[in-house]
């Protein structure tokens, strides 16, 4: 099946290039467009909100060509050279880094995703720290972690914190309070192995205006303090 053919058709208006969108149900053909790049015991994983359209067709994390994310990733430290988005793959063995998304299900926009489905990939992100236990979570995005904090009053599954939470808390970037740490267990024992921590930083996408890459460039810094610690 072609991408291209199924996503998008092009329509010009004087000098203005609009995007006139025929079909955002990719992920109903292509369930996940964008592997995870995830394995046991990393230093830190990643979560974006979902792929758009440039990172589902090549396959691969942050994939849109004004995204900080890979020059934010090798200015902080984190790696040692500015890697594609096509060697994300090398992440989780090289760089003990790992990236997956909330909702798989590619759009352009991530406004285009509804409230209800990326409230449904809370459960299955918690599985996927529970399982592979990476020491730090780093959501590209606030939006993501209101989703995944505000989903254990919203939507019925209450995320396991070790807490307790502080509704009242003012909201700030950078690494959460320890209420907010998620607990491993092992599946037979229930034995207490550890806990992953958050962290927040703002969006990559060059789409976002508040904040510029060298302030980006600054979080991604803090966490490999974090990280490293």
């Amino acid at each position: 099946m072609s991408f291209r053919g199924d996503i998008q058709k092009y329509a010009y208006e004087g000098d203005v290039k609009h995007i006139k969108v025929e079909s955002c149900e990719l992920s109903r053909d292509l369930e996940q467009p964008v592997p995870d790049n995830i394995a046991n015991d990393l230093k830190i994983l990643f979560v974006g909100i979902n792929p758009g359209f440039a990172s589902a067709k090549a396959g691969h994390h942050f994939a849109g060509p004004t995204n900080h994310f890979w020059p934010c990733l090798h200015e902080s430290g984190l790696t040692d050279r500015r890697l594609k988005p096509s060697e994300d793959v090398l992440l989780p063995e090289h760089y003990q880094i790992g990236i997956t998304n909330l909702s798989h299900r590619a759009t352009r926009t991530s406004t285009m995703l509804t409230l209800e489905e990326q409230r449904a990939g809370v459960p299955s992100l918690v599985e996927k720290i529970r399982t592979h236990r990476p020491h730090i979570v780093c959501f590209v995005g606030r939006a993501i972690w209101e989703i995944f904090v505000g989903g254990k009053r919203r939507t019925g599954y209450k995320v396991p914190f070790e807490g307790p939470i502080d509704d009242k808390a003012v909201f700030q970037f950078g690494l959460q309070p320890d209420a907010f740490r998620l607990a491993w267990h092992s599946d037979d024992s229930k034995e207490h192995m550890g806990s992953s921590r958050f962290f927040v930083m703002p969006s990559t996408s060059g789409l976002v205006s508040q904040y510029q890459k060298k302030d980006k460039v600054e979080f991604f810094r803090q966490l490999k303090i974090l990280a490293d610690a």
